[in-house]
């Protein structure tokens, strides 16, 4: 199984894993509270939406992959505070599957040098969101018959480096062909991946200076 809902007239949750009574359910719904449904339930978006067969095999194939989640947990023989990892399953919840298609859409259509803000709330899944879309725009056409990609390389900037390494290791773990993603530490090394069309450089804030005068140099490039 690659999710489990729990749907009624209202309101849409999910889970990757039952574990009975601790099982962890996760909000799936268009808003704090979904939208009023003139012709029915609130609800109709997760079949006649989600669950269509283009949208399913989309998931599938850019969204559900396994990761390992690591949280802290006091060990009662050592008595120290130890990483205990467990295996998950990731499926997207909707704002996420909401945010990078609608971004898809606006970028087919706008092309490159369009600014867009996306609000996002703290504990809402913003690390996969970053990645989900990074990786989209790495095989984003204007057509099906446009040989040419949008964009040449992605630059994902953060503002802290404990973000850095979480975005880093986050997007990293979507990559579906080994160095994909490369983080740099440098100006150099920075320089360097933008001037040989590095898919994806995940970096900081503070290298900004360097991102914006090396584009300028490199005629003919786009970047996301």
């Amino acid at each position: 199984c690659l999710v489990h809902f729990c749907v009624d007239q209202d309101r849409v949750s999910m889970t990757t894993h039952l574990e009975g009574h601790k099982t962890r359910f996760l909000p799936f719904n268009k808003d704090i509270e979904n939208p009023i449904n003139p012709d029915g339930p609130r609800t109709h978006y997760l079949w006649e939406e989600v669950l269509s067969p283009n949208s399913l095999m989309d998931i599938m194939e850019n969204f559900v992959h396994p990761s390992v989640d690591i949280s802290k947990e006091f060990n009662e023989k050592t008595k120290k505070v130890e990483d205990k990892k467990s295996d998950v399953l990731i499926f997207p919840r909707y704002h996420q599957l909401d945010v990078v298609r609608n971004l898809k859409s606006s970028l087919t259509v706008d092309g490159v040098g369009k600014n867009y803000l996306i609000q996002h709330s703290t504990g809402s899944g913003k690390s996969y969101s970053i990645g989900w879309l990074s990786h989209l725009l790495t095989h984003l056409y204007r057509s099906k018959t446009d040989t040419n990609r949008i964009f040449d390389t992605v630059v994902v900037v953060t503002d802290r480096r404990v973000l850095d390494d979480q975005l880093g290791r986050t997007i990293t773990s979507l990559e579906k062909t080994p160095g994909v993603v490369i983080r740099v530490e440098s100006g150099k090394e920075l320089r360097e991946s933008l001037e040989k069309g590095k898919t994806i450089v995940v970096t900081t804030i503070q290298k900004f200076p360097v991102i914006s005068e090396e584009i300028q140099k490199l005629k003919g490039k786009t970047f996301g």
